[in-house]
């Protein structure tokens, strides 16, 4: 199956790549973006790790103030006013 995936010829579903990430401890995201020291300051010759922990926490925040922004809907619509 691996190789499968490996070589675009199958792919997993979203609830095993939910089960897949849980089990590694990692969110969803971090199995598509690749995760740089981020404590580690890069120097300047090293744009690209600088930009891809910049893309790794805007894409985190973004997930997770989506999320925030679904449980507080949720509640409004079951909690009796």
């Amino acid at each position: 199956m691996i190789n499968s995936i490996e070589g675009c010829r199958a792919w997993i579903s979203d609830r095993t790549l939910v089960t897949l990430a849980k089990v590694l401890g990692l969110e969803v995201f971090q199995l598509f973006v690749p995760d740089p020291d981020i404590e580690e300051q890069p120097n300047k010759d090293d744009v690209l790790t600088y930009w891809l922990i910049r893309l790794q926490q805007d894409i985190k925040s973004a997930v997770d103030a989506g999320i925030d922004a679904q449980f507080a809907h949720f509640f409004k619509r079951i909690s009796p006013d």
